[in-house]
């Protein structure tokens, strides 16, 4: 489990930082923070699924539709948190004043935590085998 949570972190952490990076390259150019905040989300996610699929869950899943069901699941998790992120960056950012990128960074701090355990315990988690 040990090995699992840090192979999480570091996987999350480069996941963390694609989102922060293409949010700031998406708020460069001149997107709104919004559509910045989602376009960010998007990428990362895709980047998130497989890195997540091979290398911190092992995951073997195989045949269409099984494949179709992890992604489903892994996407509906983090849009949940992808929701997540748009309304308190939207709060921090606007209502609150908050400087964008401490506000993302906060974002990120407070999503991973339910990512980890949502993809444990549902995504990935592997089946138990019956017992004979």
């Amino acid at each position: 489990m040990i090995k699992k949570v840090f192979s999480f972190i570091v996987w999350g952490l480069a996941t963390t930082a694609l989102n922060v990076g293409f949010f700031l390259l998406f708020r460069h150019i001149g997107v709104p923070l919004t559509p910045a905040v989602i376009l960010a989300w998007l990428l990362s996610v895709t980047f998130s699924y497989f890195a997540n699929k091979k290398m911190v869950f092992h995951d073997k899943t195989s045949g269409f539709g099984a494949i179709i069901k992890s992604m489903l699941l892994f996407y509906g998790s983090r849009a949940f948190s992808g929701l997540m992120d748009v309304v308190l960056m939207n709060v921090f950012v606007k209502v609150l004043g908050w400087d964008e990128l401490v506000a993302k960074l906060i974002n990120e701090v407070l999503v991973s935590a339910f990512n980890f355990f949502f993809c444990f315990l549902v995504v990935f988690r592997k089946k138990k085998q019956k017992e004979n």
